[in-house]
């Protein structure tokens, strides 16, 4: 006896057990199943997110200035290399300022008594000599090789560049952003025009059948004319907002697109809609790029208050040139020259010009200061504004939900009594009319709240993309 009860306790611990396993595999399966439209809607977003950062003509411009940032520090490290240039001139004149060299009065006399000495004509007369002062059939060619040994504002100039590089970087990246929220946010307005075509749709094919089923009635004498006829104003009226909505379908799909760089009228891919709540996500938001930009602009003000001051301070540069001067076409050993020299540049007095530009860099300082500060402040004002908005959009899809559900069972208890006779058409127009209602706040609502969940994606800096 014992051990049949000891059988019979066992085998029902089996089954249990085997109950159990077959619960848990049919809740994994039904999650797999419903979690896959919703991989595929994200998917499919990831998918046009990225193509929007790739194409995107705005983000491009964004590109090309931070490109120019980069090619003009470039242009700032090429002051500290060498110089080289080449110069030449070629001058011929006639006329102008001449000086008379006598050089046949102080000569002549002498040649005379050496001839006279020498009882020869060795030493022949000469004229005096008119030059003038303007070189005639003349020509200088060099190379002059110049190279700064010592100057301040080449050093801080690079630095501006470069910190001008992590402005317009910090630049792209806001750009970048806003970007990504606006395609999700025409992504979802995409979504939801779609979403009113099919419940509107579902509207127009319930008018149509009771508009059917009262022309029924009335030609079995079982009702009036009255009911057909207030049931083809009630589908005309339901089918004038379907064309509405795939008008505003319209709308959103070339709006989408033209984010995309896209045709605007290339199809948008979607997948059937999953009304799942995202989660409401927290305070703490990351490091924004508009804070970026504006401590990469204190830096900028700063540095520019060290180059008025490096403005002031003396210069020192070397150079060489290597040419040739003579007659025109004439070039030899005796034409060919190198000229070397130190050059020192120093400002002595320019009436405190210096430091006029030192105090208009410090006030520039402190303004951005205080834009940081006030930026800070907003942006974490932003993040709490926009987490507060999705908890509400939550609250408000889950009671549309719930008030749905009510409608469409609401519906179908008033079709049932209208079908039996026991109901006026004018009540069931009413629940129809609300059930209608209440899908589509159901729709908008669950858009709005996807819509918050991107503001604050956005406002938290929380969506992770590479530079």
């Amino acid at each position: 006896m014992n051990e049949h009860c000891l059988l019979n306790e066992r085998h029902l611990r089996a089954r249990k057990w085997r109950d159990r396993l077959r619960w848990k595999l049919l809740f994994v399966i039904a999650m797999i199943s419903f979690s896959k439209p919703l991989f595929a809607q994200d998917r499919i977003l990831d998918a046009y997110v990225s193509q929007g950062l790739k194409n995107n003509q705005g983000l491009r411009q964004q590109d090309f200035l931070l490109q120019k940032s980069l090619y003009a520090l470039k242009e700032a490290k090429s002051y500290f290399l060498p110089e080289v240039n080449f110069n030449t001139s070629y001058l011929d004149s006639r006329g102008g300022r001449k000086i008379s060299i006598p050089i046949g009065d102080l000569l002549n006399p002498v040649y005379t008594s050496l001839n006279q000495l020498t009882n020869s004509t060795a030493f022949p007369q000469v004229e005096n000599v008119n030059q003038t002062f303007n070189p005639n059939n003349y020509y200088d060619a060099k190379f002059r090789t110049s190279l700064p040994l010592y100057n301040p504002e080449i050093g801080v100039s690079t630095k501006i560049r470069k910190e001008q590089i992590n402005f317009q970087q910090a630049d792209y990246d806001v750009y970048k952003r806003e970007l990504v929220k606006e395609i999700k946010l025409g992504y979802y307005a995409y979504l939801q025009s779609e979403e009113a075509i099919r419940i509107l749709e579902s509207a127009v094919n319930l008018a149509r059948e009771n508009l059917r089923f009262n022309r029924v009635l009335v030609s079995n004498d079982k009702a009036i004319r009255t009911v057909v006829s207030r049931s083809e104003n009630e589908l005309i009226g339901l089918e004038a907002r379907l064309e509405e909505a795939k008008y505003q379908s319209k709308s959103a799909t070339a709006y989408f697109n033209f984010l995309l760089n896209s045709p605007l009228d290339t199809k948008i891919e979607m997948v059937e809609t999953i009304q799942n709540e995202p989660t409401a996500g927290g305070n703490a938001f990351n490091k924004r790029e508009e804070l970026l930009k504006l401590e990469s602009l204190a830096k900028i003000n700063t540095l520019s208050g060290q180059l008025a001051k490096a403005s002031s301070l003396p210069k020192l540069a070397t150079f060489i040139d290597l040419g040739s001067q003579g007659d025109f076409l004439n070039f030899n050993n005796d034409t060919r020259y190198y000229f070397f020299g130190l050059t020192l540049d120093w400002r002595v007095f320019a009436g405190n010009r210096v430091q006029y530009r030192t105090k208009q860099a410090l006030m520039d300082s402190k303004v951005t200061g205080e834009q940081i500060s006030q930026a800070e402040q907003q942006l974490e004002l932003q993040s709490q504004t926009a987490s507060n908005k999705l908890n509400a959009a939550i609250r408000i899809f889950q009671a549309s939900k719930s008030q749905t559900a009510l409608s469409q069972q609401y519906y179908q208890d008033q079709q049932k009594l209208y079908r039996e006779g026991q109901l006026l058409y004018i009540e069931l127009l009413d629940a129809q009319n609300r059930l209608v209602s209440d899908q589509l706040q159901q729709s908008i609502s669950y858009m709005i709240m996807q819509t918050r969940s991107a503001e604050l994606e956005r406002a938290q800096a929380s969506n992770p993309f590479s530079n």
